[in-house]
């Protein structure tokens, strides 16, 4: 186990608030599972506009989202939450890992970006990264 797992396994994730916003149900599953794992209950929404409404509505610590959602992209709801002056890291999730479609998830707003299929050691990497900025 790397050095990033054990930090993240060994500290108390029970109070971090992450939403997850993706469409995928096989996603959800593999997300929950890593999660629970580090004793993570996220919040999961299945499209844009769940994921924009869990948002302005609740205080989450960071949020993990789809890039290609029904009723609302992924780079819609951060591009409208950046308007609004929320700073919580929102990181993106996609299959494509073309320059110009990560160049434009950053350019709307996400912090950074996990391509999938997410493997286990960068989601640990991320929430790692959040819990040392702390």
């Amino acid at each position: 186990m790397g050095k990033e797992s054990q930090s993240v396994n060994n500290s108390d994730n029970s109070n971090l608030r992450i939403l997850v916003a993706e469409d995928s149900k096989p996603v959800r599953l593999v997300l929950k599972t890593y999660l629970a794992q580090m004793g993570i209950k996220p919040v999961f929404v299945e499209n844009g506009k769940e994921a924009l409404e869990q948002l302005t509505s609740t205080d989450f610590d960071l949020a993990l989202m789809d890039v290609h959602m029904p009723e609302m992209n992924g780079t819609e709801v951060v591009a409208k939450v950046r308007e609004q002056g929320m700073t919580l890291p929102i990181f993106a999730m996609t299959t494509g890992d073309k320059a110009a479609l990560l160049t434009e998830c950053l350019d709307c707003g996400y912090n950074s970006f996990l391509i999938k299929p997410i493997a286990k050691t960068e989601l640990t990497k991320i929430i790692s990264r959040f819990h040392d900025s702390q």
